[in-house]
Formats: C-alpha cells, structure tokens, sequence
C-alpha cells in the first residue's frame, strides 16, 4: 500500500504547484485585461484626437445624441441612411427602437472604473 500512499502525496503536490499556477495566471491576465482597457482607451482618444479624460464627455454627448434621435423615431437603419452608413438602402431594416445591433459606441455591460 506504500505506493499508492506516494502516489497520492505526488498528486496532491502536483494539485497544488497548479493552484498556484492558475492563481498567478489568473492574476497575469487580469494585470493585462487592464492594461488593454487603458491602452483600447488612449487609442480612442487618439482617434477622436482629444484627451482622454474628455473622451468620456464626447461619448456621453454622442450616446445622448443617439437616443434623442431613436425617442424620434427613427431607426438604425433610418439612421446610417442619413450619415450614409454601408448597411442604407439595404433590406435588413428594424422599426424597433431596443434594437441597436447596427449602431453601437461602447459595450454597455462593461463599465469603467475611473
């Protein structure tokens, strides 16, 4: 019985070493998730060509925008037909006002911890 008591030992080590290799992983990738939300950040303010810390104005002016445009009436198929979006003139149009799948600024399930 002396070898599966060795056996055992030795998984438990080898359950163990994976432990700790998952938590510092889990804790690498967390480190780099941020590290992309602060860089995905800076690269959308380099493309609106402000600041970052104004960025969150442009986009919650442009989101305001957005919905006044949708309580009006009109559509996201009305509405990239207006600016001349690559979807207008097309046949896939939607009358309801909750479907935003076509126009889109940000991921409003992640939130941003400033």
């Amino acid at each position: 019985m002396g070898i599966y008591r060795e056996k055992k030992e030795q998984l438990i080590e080898k359950i163990e070493f994976y432990k700790k290799r998952i938590a510092n992983d889990t804790a690498k990738k967390k480190a780099a998730e941020d590290k992309l939300k602060e860089v995905s950040r800076l690269a959308m303010a380099e493309e609106y060509n402000c600041k970052p810390r104004e960025l969150d104005e442009i986009i919650s002016a442009e989101h305001q925008l957005l919905q006044k445009l949708r309580s009006s009436g009109l559509t996201d198929a009305d509405l990239l037909e207006l600016v001349g979006g690559k979807n207008a003139g097309s046949d896939h149009s939607s009358d309801s006002k909750n479907e935003n799948d076509d126009i889109s600024f940000y991921d409003s399930s992640e939130n941003d911890e400033d």
